[in-house]
């Protein structure tokens, strides 16, 4: 009676989940409303309530899980590259597209729904703290890929151009209707070759002796 009294309460639960990431990148956070959510996932608009206490807590439990998986994997490709390479680069950009196609029926919900700066010093929702990470560790492997002696600035500068080109590939293809194997096929040259000409423009701009 418990177990299947406990798997109901699952399979509300992950209805109320679908139903959220739905309507979340369908309208946007702001717009949809509890009672929305619970119509949707053919529950109650009490009922919702004994699984989540508010919108807030279903934005984290519908992103959280999967930004903390891609944070340690590129937790592991550093410290398995602690001196920096093209190839890391390349490996931690291939990551991001998968990670991103492979959600992207909710990636606007995981990566920028109710996010701040990237320069944000302390963010208050554990979700953005997620994301400050994952974007900094995305910047150390490009950092450790290009010349020593950056200033900070000139670091965030290549820093946020890596992470415009990372964004563009997701939302170029987030409403694409092929199937993740497909598109990952198809766009990995794309991105390697991006990454190599990013990188060697870089390299052109703050190379040791060009003096700026």
């Amino acid at each position: 009676m418990t177990t299947e009294k406990g798997s109901r309460a699952e399979e509300t639960k992950r209805r109320i989940l679908q139903a959220a990431g739905e309507l979340f990148a369908e309208r946007g956070f702001q717009a949809v409303t509890m009672r929305e959510i619970a119509k949707r996932a053919g529950c109650s608009h009490t009922a919702i309530y004994m699984h989540c206490k508010d919108k807030e807590e279903l934005l984290h439990q519908l992103a959280v899980p999967p930004l903390e998986e891609f944070r340690s994997e590129l937790q592991t490709l550093l410290e398995a590259n602690p001196v920096g390479s093209v190839a890391a680069l390349q490996q931690a950009s291939f990551g991001w597209m998968r990670f991103s196609l492979q959600y992207r029926s909710i990636a606007s919900v995981i990566v920028t729904m109710k996010s701040v700066r990237v320069d944000e010093p302390a963010p208050e929702l554990k979700i953005n703290q997620i994301r400050l990470v994952i974007f900094n560790l995305l910047s150390e492997v490009l950092v450790r890929s290009l010349p020593v002696g950056l200033t900070e600035n000139q670091k965030l500068m290549c820093s946020r151009i890596y992470f415009y080109l990372l964004m563009g590939v997701l939302n170029t293809y987030i409403d694409s209707e092929e199937n993740t194997a497909e598109l990952l096929k198809r766009l990995t040259p794309i991105l390697e070759e991006s990454m190599n000409v990013m990188h060697a423009g870089m390299l052109q701009q703050y190379g040791e002796g060009n003096g700026k």
